[in-house]
């Protein structure tokens, strides 16, 4: 079950973690991405998970997926849609 949230405020919690980008275009899973990060940092326009020399590991445009939710079933795991195109984000 999914529950639609207005903002990804929540996400600057994880830190020094590792996260799971899933990709997916119509249901189909096309890319995964798996990383260690220091901390994320959100901005109205983006989502950055930021390496821990600094530099930004992985960049996010929000704009592009305006729908944001996080799923009751599973702990640490968030869906940012756009339509049928999809990145859930999952913090193991």
């Amino acid at each position: 079950m999914e529950k639609q949230i207005n903002d990804l405020e929540t996400l600057t919690q994880y830190q020094n973690r590792q996260v799971v980008l899933n990709y997916y275009e119509e249901d189909c899973l096309y890319d995964r991405q798996g990383f260690n990060f220091k901390r994320i940092m959100v901005t109205r326009d983006n989502l950055t998970f930021i390496k821990h020399d600094g530099s930004p590991e992985q960049k996010i445009l929000l704009k592009e997926y305006p729908e944001k939710y996080i799923k009751d079933d599973f702990r640490n795991y968030y869906t940012i849609k756009n339509g049928e195109n999809r990145i859930d984000i999952y913090f193991p």
